[in-house]
């Protein structure tokens, strides 16, 4: 057999058998098992809430009003921090009672902004909100509760996209959503999951800790370091955020490219404390490396396969060919199809971009998704 024929279905078996793999097993974690987390639906600890801001003067008023009308058995303490905002955010902000905003003169980045405002936190509990997400009214009564289990450590909600059916971005959009959740659901009630949502996340503010400057995924960095302390990260179903989804291809790769350079840059950063490390269970030996591997080696995997299939014999290159064909003319398996080439695409762009240029913790801000003004 030729050495290209060799190489296609090596590669082709070996990311298969990954991703099918996975896939079915966290099926199966998802419609057969469920949490063990014991909850007292009465623990209701003081919270503070953060709400990160630059340039948010679209979004920032819908959002503080948002956040007043949570449901919470206590008044809950409101900070918004803003990095160097050049608009009228600040303005916003100051008229609201009872909110505290603190500023800064330039813009340094998501990252620094929260060690500032970290170490400023009263609450037992800290909640992280991005400007342009609203939450449930209820999202702490189903939420906090998890915390009276002393094992839990930080959790993160789910994302509900309002424009799921408006384009085929958002289409695209909805379909990566509904596998990365259920990846999530699995690997936390295996034991933890470490890619958080930075629009909705709770942690135990005495496990909070300075996060590295130039953090591009600060979300799950925190995680990372939530799991290191030996505590659990959980993704909770039916705990849910509203924001918009990108309309434009364009503007959906500008972030999936974003959070890929993220991801990479904490992972290869905790690699050597979680990589196949038995201290921490499911997730050392089977979780992180599993998504090490999807998130890092995977791309480059499959940009190997596409590089390999001008030299496959031409038999095989009009089957491949038909295939995809197939694919593409049913609209269930060409939807999927396309989700997966796409943010595979964007994972293999962010990658080169990071090792070439280095991750950017300053990242341009889309503002297609920031349509609160418009309702839901």
């Amino acid at each position: 057999m030729p050495v290209f024929n060799v190489v296609f279905w090596s590669l082709v078996v070996t990311l298969g058998t990954l991703y099918i793999g996975y896939y079915l097993l966290c099926l199966y974690l998802s419609e057969k098992k469920s949490l063990k987390i014991e909850k007292d639906p009465k623990f209701a600890p003081k919270i503070s809430i953060i709400i990160p801001a630059w340039n948010e003067e679209k979004t920032i008023e819908g959002k503080i009003k948002n956040t007043l009308e949570l449901n919470y058995p206590k008044t809950p303490e409101i900070i918004v921090i803003d990095d160097g905002t050049d608009d009228k955010t600040n303005e916003i902000a100051r008229k609201f009672k009872g909110v505290k905003l603190i500023t800064q003169k330039q813009r340094t980045g998501k990252a620094v902004a929260l060690n500032r405002v970290f170490k400023l936190c009263k609450g037992d509990l800290v909640l992280i909100t991005d400007a342009d997400s609203r939450l449930e009214k209820d999202v702490l009564l189903k939420s906090v509760p998890y915390f009276s289990d002393k094992s839990v450590g930080a959790i993160t909600g789910r994302q509900s996209i309002p424009n799921a059916s408006e384009t085929t971005t958002t289409k695209i959009e909805k379909n990566y959503r509904n596998f990365f959740y259920l990846i999530r659901q699995a690997e936390s009630i295996l034991d933890s999951t470490f890619i958080f949502d930075g629009p909705f996340m709770i942690i135990r503010r005495d496990l909070l800790e300075d996060i590295h400057g130039d953090s591009v995924a600060d979300d799950s960095e925190i995680a990372l370091r939530v799991r290191k302390k030996g505590y659990r990260t959980l993704s909770l179903k039916g705990v849910n955020y509203i924001e918009y989804a990108s309309r434009k291809i364009k503007d959906r790769t500008k972030r999936k490219q974003r959070r890929a350079q993220g991801l990479i840059q904490i992972m290869t950063r905790f690699f050597g404390t979680f990589f196949l490390n038995p201290k921490y269970g499911w997730f050392g030996m089977f979780i992180f490396p599993v998504e090490f591997f999807m998130h890092v080696i995977s791309p480059i995997l499959i940009l190997m396969v596409i590089l390999t299939i001008p030299f496959l014999p031409l038999n095989l290159i009009g089957l491949i060919s038909a295939l995809i064909l197939l694919i593409l003319l049913i609209p269930k398996s060409r939807s999927i199809f396309l989700t997966f080439i796409h943010s595979q695409y964007a994972c293999l762009k962010g990658m080169v971009g990071y090792f070439l240029k280095g991750p950017s913790n300053k990242w341009e801000q889309i503002t297609d998704t920031r349509r609160y003004e418009e309702g839901v």
